[in-house]
């Protein structure tokens, strides 16, 4: 099996929406205790009022990925060919950038995110972008012998 047929972006796109979906709600249900994992390495122990802020922030977070996910479903379902592939490629680089961006941020200013949850996402993005670059002409190689007939 060869790296076209493993990424293809359809499933990927699916696979990538499905997995953001159950994550954001796993943040949204355990905000709480993500706030408190983030955080308490450190400052320590957290004061009710910040714990709520935190968690508010984070159920924030997990609410607002949610229709990331959604999107990238129906553009797997709904979309195909190159135009399929080039959702696959823009989204893929678009969450790469955003999660990125995330990580510096927030590691910055001491919200530690885990290189550990880091780099599988990264990985998995990658596959999701790598998907749409290899399929990103793939109709129009179909349509110019067509063309010439």
């Amino acid at each position: 099996m060869d790296a076209k047929t493993i990424l293809n972006p359809k499933g990927w796109l699916i696979g990538v929406g499905i997995v953001n979906i159950l994550f954001s709600a796993m943040n949204y249900l355990m905000g709480g205790d993500v706030a408190t994992t983030a955080l308490e390495a450190e400052y320590g122990a957290l004061s009710e009022r910040e714990l709520s802020m935190a968690t508010g922030y984070e159920e924030g977070w997990g609410l607002f990925g949610i229709p990331y996910g959604i999107l990238a479903i129906a553009s797997g379902l709904l979309l195909s060919g190159s135009d399929r592939a080039k959702m696959a490629l823009a989204a893929g680089l678009t969450f790469m950038a955003t999660f990125l961006a995330l990580f510096i941020v927030s590691n910055g200013n001491g919200y530690e995110v885990p290189m550990e949850q880091f780099v599988p996402l990264f990985v998995v993005l990658s596959a999701l972008a790598a998907s749409g670059y290899l399929h990103m002409n793939d109709e129009e190689a179909e349509e110019a012998p067509a063309a010439e007939a």
